[in-house]
């Protein structure tokens, strides 16, 4: 029998969110009577903006100070919803803490941070059998999330990433462009040049600078360099060292929703391996990203219209934070590499 009601746990992360889209699609597909509330991080929430898989949605941060009273709140009133089925993507134990307090029949989630007796059904990572570790074999997050779609019973609905934009996102975001002088007609390249996984993960500013201005020049293009909350400075550094006039929106100017309308209307991005980086893929804008101490394979579909850039050291992939040596897997990376790629994209 069915789920009537569905409780949905979504990650934590721009980018995850983003790839979970098809694991969203094929639950609201497989279950369409169902109702579906999604539970998510505030910061996150204006991602999903327009997304047509839920009834409701929860704001919920379990890290923020004095969420415990927030938490005890949230589960009382999911265990007065009484649902059926919660489909727990994050593999932190407190997630799926709370699917158990909040009472969900059936909760379905990865054995991971061992909280296997917390869930009806827990399945192993790709490598690993159930009971024990085993060899663990990084996959495209896309299919991760996919998979723990299907065994919560979803039957896939495609796999390729998809975001939406509402009418008051293309507002705000066609009053942003009149602001910066962007005609309809300008060929745009953004530069992402943050990351809020870590410093490790960052190209270095004064390379975005140079590639910029190379790719203004010969692609006839406008640069747009973007910046997240905290990211200021370097947005300034790349800017002040461009000779290409390029434009700078303020961060508090390109908040989630207004990023994904900005992203959909380029012609290209240069980006870090981050969260817009999957904006690009969900609207099929090309991009070249730097990918840097993750291994590509969880970030990569092998479907998006993306040159991934990515040099083979000794030191890596090391998934760190920080780097403590010397950066060279993103040293290796150098502008003529990305003008390279961008032209490899955008030939016709």
């Amino acid at each position: 029998m069915p789920p009537d009601k569905i409780l949905v746990l979504a990650p934590n992360w721009v980018g995850d969110v983003v790839m979970a889209t098809p694991a969203f699609r094929a639950l609201r597909a497989s279950f369409p009577a169902a109702e579906i509330t999604l539970v998510i991080r505030p910061y996150v929430r204006k991602v999903l903006d327009g997304a047509p898989w839920f009834d409701r949605i929860v704001p919920f941060d379990r890290r923020r100070k004095g969420s415990l009273a927030d938490a005890v709140r949230v589960i009382r009133r999911f265990r007065a919803q009484g649902f059926d089925l919660a489909v727990v993507f994050p593999n932190a134990f407190s997630t799926a803490l709370l699917a158990r307090l909040g009472g969900a029949r059936k909760r379905v989630g990865y054995v991971r941070d061992r909280r296997a007796f917390l869930l009806t059904k827990a399945i192993p990572r790709p490598g690993e059998e159930p009971g024990g570790p085993g060899a663990f074999q990084p996959v495209y997050m896309a299919d991760y999330y996919l998979d723990l779609a299907k065994a919560a019973g979803a039957e896939p609905a495609g796999r390729l990433l998809e975001l939406f934009l509402t009418p008051e996102t293309e507002r705000k975001t066609r009053a942003l462009f009149s602001d910066l002088g962007v005609g309809d007609r300008d060929r745009l390249v953004g530069l992402n040049p943050g990351a809020a996984f870590g410093s490790s993960k960052c190209w270095m500013p004064e390379r975005f600078a140079e590639a910029g201005d190379r790719l203004a020049e010969r692609l006839g293009a406008r640069c747009l360099v973007l910046a997240g909350p905290g990211e200021e400075e370097v947005q300034r550094t790349i800017a002040s060292s461009m000779r290409s006039g390029p434009l700078v929106p303020p961060p508090e100017a390109v908040p989630l929703d207004v990023l994904k309308g900005v992203v959909a209307r380029l012609d290209l991005l240069v980006t870090n391996d981050t969260g817009p980086r999957h904006f690009a893929n969900a609207f099929r804008v090309p991009s070249v990203v730097l990918m840097g101490p993750t291994d590509p394979r969880y970030t990569h579909s092998g479907d998006e219209r993306a040159v991934v850039l990515r040099a083979d050291v000794d030191c890596g992939p090391c998934h760190l934070k920080t780097c403590p040596t010397d950066h060279r897997c993103m040293k290796a990376l150098t502008p003529g590499m990305v003008v390279e790629a961008a032209e490899a994209l955008l030939s016709p």
